[in-house]
């Protein structure tokens, strides 16, 4: 399964858990009118590099975006919806959806999405982050040695200079 499959579906589960009050909680969709409300869709929305790891995977820096809707014809629409979204940055604070390919989730950012005011659509809450995913396979191009690290210097190093060698621990 692709690292960012296993992602929506970790994020997907994790705020279905966290916030049972949404009807509906999905990646990539879009509400239309059999959409259980509230409603959060969450998608993926920008990448670039980050720092590159070292070890042969490769480093993305992620833009997630979550918007939550809630029902127009709710009276509290626009608390209902300041409140999910509120919940939700609350639940990004130290997010790593339970894999080992995420950092923490940063930069947590909401904002309410400004409807057309001639057609009638969902109270809408925008919540974007960015969080660090390492893609790929860990690659180690080396042989692996067998023994304990050992340092020498310069020119005492070799064969037939083996005595010369010191472990990490000697040296300090």
């Amino acid at each position: 399964m692709c690292e960012l499959t296993t992602l929506h579906q970790a994020i997907t589960a994790t705020i279905k858990t966290a916030m049972p009050e949404l009807a509906t909680v999905d990646a990539y969709g879009g509400a239309d009118s059999s959409t259980a409300m509230p409603a959060l869709f969450h998608s993926i929305t920008a990448l670039r590099p980050a720092v590159d790891p070292g070890d042969g995977r490769s480093c993305i820096l992620a833009t997630i975006e979550a918007r939550i809707l809630v029902d127009v014809g709710d009276t509290q629409a626009p608390l209902r919806a300041v409140t999910l979204a509120t919940q939700l940055a609350v639940l990004l604070r130290k997010q790593f959806w339970g894999v080992d390919f995420v950092e923490e989730a940063n930069n947590v950012r909401a904002v309410p999405v400004v409807a057309d005011p001639v057609l009638p659509a969902p109270v809408t809450w925008q919540v974007k982050w960015e969080q660090v995913l390492r893609l790929g396979t860990m690659q180690w191009p080396w042989p692996d040695e067998p023994g304990p690290v050992a340092f020498a210097f310069s020119p005492d190093t070799g064969p037939g200079h083996e005595a010369d060698y010191q472990s990490p621990e000697d040296l300090s």
